[in-house]
């Protein structure tokens, strides 16, 4: 079927259709039809994004702060693709409600994302280390308003999940 038959099913946008080392085969795509073809896996920080910019293989940037290397970097990320024209998508990592709170940050200040966003990662989990969770309200998360990224760590929690007191290494020579 391919990319040919999702764009005559109606489909608007197919997202890293080929590995991310394909570049020229995104190209390609991207070239070749109307369908939208997102760069996701091949997005690792503004370096890629430029590669991608200069290559031409998306018409859709997916940015995620984590797959990033953080919010700097996805701020440029997000900056690259407005200056080339591309359409926005904030994606998630299933990150905590931190890590969705920072992405929230972020995407809270981009006039326009074309594709919208998606994050549910706090939903799936069983647990937060927020004292606070994030408000999910009729299919939309509210934006935290508190000092920094909006949200507060729960130190109970925090200490309920650490995996030991002190950690020590030793070396070892064989």
């Amino acid at each position: 079927m391919g990319l040919k038959g999702l764009q005559d099913a109606g489909c608007e946008l197919v997202e890293q259709p080929v590995a991310a080392r394909y570049r020229h085969a995104m190209a390609e795509l991207t070239k070749s039809y109307e369908i939208a073809v997102m760069a996701d896996e091949a997005l690792n920080g503004p370096e890629d994004a430029l590669m991608a910019v200069r290559k031409s293989c998306a018409d859709v940037f997916a940015v995620k702060v984590a797959q990033s290397g953080g919010l700097k970097r996805a701020s440029e990320v997000v900056a690259i693709g407005q200056a080339a024209g591309l359409g926005l998508y904030g994606g998630t990592m299933l990150e905590t409600g931190l890590g969705t709170a920072a992405a929230l940050q972020l995407f809270s200040t981009i006039e326009t994302l074309h594709w919208g966003t998606e994050f549910f990662g706090p939903l799936l989990l069983t647990d937060e280390i927020l004292a606070e969770p994030l408000i999910y309200r009729d299919f939309c998360v509210e934006i935290p308003s508190g000092p920094g990224i909006g949200v507060t760590l729960d130190p109970d929690k925090i200490a309920a999940f650490r995996r030991c007191e002190r950690r020590s290494m030793k070396a070892v020579a064989s």
